[in-house]
């Protein structure tokens, strides 16, 4: 039996960057980020930008912008939209879209304000109900990727 190891291949895979790509993992933030929170509310790598879930938050407050979906929605896409900006791109930039909301009743709400939020041909999007989202209140969470 002959066993062959290539420690460039597993380098690769566990480090992140290569002799062919360095620095091909890029952390994009915004100065509304939390320093506290373990996770990237953005990350660019080979082209995309990956971002993590974003909600309704103002920055402005640190509270939820309104108590209904449409208007949590809203101000969940400004938020996005800071962050790609950071990242050199736009909402329309979006590829992919999964939309988390804690009521199924709220789709058609969503849906047409997603309508105007979002432009044609719109990302390929999921929507996906869950029982509750970090922040006591929030209805949506929407967590994009976009293409440089």
């Amino acid at each position: 039996m002959i066993v062959v190891i290539i420690p460039f291949v597993l380098n690769n895979c566990t480090s992140g960057t290569s002799p062919e790509r360095p620095n091909a993992k890029k952390q994009i933030k915004t100065s509304t980020a939390s320093d506290r929170a373990p996770f990237s509310q953005g990350i660019e790598a080979n082209g995309f930008v990956f971002l993590s879930g974003t909600l309704g938050v103002d920055a402005a407050t640190g509270r939820l912008a309104g108590n209904d979906v449409v208007t949590q929605l809203e101000q969940t896409v400004k938020n996005i939209s800071a962050v790609l900006k950071e990242a050199g791109c736009s909402i329309g930039d979006v590829v992919k879209a999964t939309v988390y909301l804690t009521n199924m009743g709220d789709y058609a709400a969503m849906n047409e304000a997603y309508m105007r939020l979002f432009r044609a041909p719109y990302p390929a999007r999921t929507c996906i109900e869950v029982s509750a989202l970090p922040v006591a209140g929030a209805k949506i969470e929407v967590e994009v990727i976009a293409v440089k």
